[in-house]
C-alpha cells in the first residue's frame, strides 16, 4: 500500500493526517508507533492524529517525518488480529428501540438479534468517554439515524446503532443512539493493565445471549 502526498493538517503540537480507509489507518498506527518523536497516536474514523513535543521537533519537521513514514505501508492482513466476541442480550428489557430499528431496516423485531449478530464489525475508534467504542459493520446497513430526543440515561454496556455504525456505551450516560441490546461485559476497567476491552482496529462479533445468561454473567462480573 502506498500513500502519496497525504493530506496533513499541522497544529502547534499535533498533526492530523487524512487517510483513505481503515486498513491504512491501522497500518499507519503500527508504522508510526516505532518513532521516538510521537507522544500519542490516535486513530479516527478517516484520519490519524499524532502528538509530538515541539521542544524536540518543530511542527514542519514533524510533518515531514510523519509523511516519510507513511509513504509506504503494508496493510495488516485481514484476520491478523483476533476476533473479540461480545455477548449481547437483545431482549426488550435491554433493547427499548428494537421494534423501531427493525421497522427502519424492514425486518421483524424477532429477527433483529440474528441480523445484528451475523455481521462482522470493526472498532473504528474509541471516544466520547473512556472505553466507548464506535464500530463499523462489514455490511452496508440502511440508515437509521439518532433518536429525536436523546435519553438522559443510557445504561453501560448498551448497544446503539444508527445504520452501518454501532456503538457500545462504556458508562451510564446520556445518549441519542437507538438501543438494541446490552452486554454484561465492562468496556473500561481502570484496575486492568489494559483498561479498555476494545482497541481501534479490533474485529468484533456479537453473540446473542438470553436474559438468564446475562444476569449470571453480570452477577459473576460484579463479585
Amino acid at each position: 500500500m502506498t500513500i502519496e502526498d497525504p493530506a496533513i493538517h499541522i497544529c502547534d503540537d499535533w498533526i492530523n493526517i487524512k487517510l483513505p480507509d481503515w486498513e491504512t489507518i491501522i497500518a499507519a498506527q503500527s508504522a508510526l508507533s516505532a518513532s521516538k518523536y510521537w507522544t500519542e497516536i490516535i486513530p479516527g474514523l478517516d484520519s490519524i492524529a499524532i502528538q509530538f513535543d515541539p521542544a524536540l521537533i518543530s511542527p514542519d519537521e514533524a510533518a515531514r517525518v510523519a509523511s516519510e513514514q507513511l509513504t509506504s505501508l503494508t496493510a495488516l492482513a485481514a484476520g491478523s488480529r483476533p476476533v473479540v466476541t461480545i455477548p449481547v442480550c437483545y431482549d426488550t428489557e435491554f433493547a427499548p428501540d428494537r421494534d423501531y430499528v427493525a421497522d427502519r431496516i424492514g425486518i421483524a423485531a424477532e429477527a433483529l438479534p440474528f441480523w445484528h449478530a451475523s455481521q462482522m464489525h470493526r472498532v473504528a475508534m474509541l471516544g466520547f468517554m473512556p472505553g466507548f467504542a464506535y464500530l463499523e459493520s462489514s455490511e452496508a446497513n440502511p440508515a437509521i439515524g439518532r433518536l429525536d430526543s436523546p435519553r438522559q440515561l443510557v445504561a453501560a454496556g448498551s448497544i446503539g446503532i444508527i445504520g452501518r455504525q454501532s456503538c457500545i456505551y462504556s458508562f451510564d450516560s446520556p445518549g441519542g443512539w437507538p438501543i438494541i441490546g446490552r452486554t454484561p461485559l465492562r468496556l473500561f476497567d481502570p484496575s486492568n493493565s489494559q483498561p479498555t476491552l476494545l482497541s481501534a482496529g479490533d474485529s468484533v462479533r456479537f453473540e446473542s445471549i438470553s436474559t438468564e445468561i446475562f444476569d449470571a454473567w453480570k452477577t459473576g462480573a460484579d463479585k
